[in-house]
């Protein structure tokens, strides 16, 4: 009797003591995995800055006559090839940067604004690739035939050449990383201020990214507004590195 007691009573005494250290060991796991993987992508975002910069003088090489982006792209092929590499890495983990921080801020994916959060983080990250690769695949192919080719094939290829910079630019950098990241963003940190999933200081930094890179996407829509990409961007790694501290420390 005594003993049946004794192994009844231990059976819901021990319950709640694993129970809850189970799941927040879960959960400090994930926090870890997410944080680092913020303060990486982050940090990944100035590596294009400096392999592109030294090697071409990327990003100010964009607004360049297409026959000297295309002397340059051949002349550093390798360099050139490397950059845009690590830029789509860092475009790729955009995808589940927004997806983890959606599931943390909300508890998962189930609710609607998880789930938008996430969906807009998924195309970003899609539209950024598609935009990269056009670097890594038809930009060097162009910059060697253009290399050998005599006066008028070199027009011809330079139209080319404009042409794929402005439709792959339309996808990569007006929607990847103005209109999609934007809504991710703004729509993470809104979600955040109401909710209170986050420091206030942190989802206003948020709020103040999402606007920067919602604004890089309004000349093409006709609105002439000129915001900087360096400041829409540092602003988004900051917010990043903060946020991937904050993880951390949680």
């Amino acid at each position: 009797m005594t003993l049946s007691t004794m192994s009844g009573a231990a059976a819901p005494t021990d319950q709640p003591t694993r129970v809850p250290t189970r799941v927040q060991t879960r959960v400090q796991a994930r926090s870890t995995w997410l944080g680092t993987l913020l303060i990486a992508d982050a940090l990944l975002a100035l590596a294009p800055v400096a392999i592109l910069g030294a090697a071409i003088g990327w990003p100010a090489s964009l607004d360049r006559p297409a026959a000297e982006q295309l002397a340059a792209i051949h002349a550093q092929a390798g360099a050139v090839s490397f950059g845009y590499a690590v830029y789509l890495l860092y475009s790729v983990l955009v995808a589940p940067v927004m997806i983890g921080l959606a599931a943390r801020s909300f508890g998962g994916l189930q609710g609607p604004l998880a789930a938008t959060v996430a969906t807009f983080g998924a195309l970003s990250a899609l539209a950024r690739s598609i935009g990269i690769l056009r670097w890594l695949t038809v930009m060097p192919v162009l910059a060697a035939a253009h290399a050998g080719a005599d006066p008028a094939s070199r027009t011809e290829i330079e139209l080319v050449f404009s042409a794929v910079t402005a439709y792959g630019g339309g996808i990569g950098e007006v929607l990847g990383v103005g209109l999609f990241m934007a809504a991710a963003v703004g729509l993470l940190s809104i979600g955040a201020l109401r909710h209170a999933t986050m420091p206030r200081g942190l989802a206003v930094l948020g709020l103040l990214a999402a606007a920067l890179l919602g604004a890089l996407a309004l000349p093409a829509l006709g609105v002439a507004v000129e915001v900087p990409a360096a400041a829409a961007v540092s602003v988004l790694s900051l917010w990043m590195l903060a946020t991937g501290v904050w993880c951390l420390r949680r």
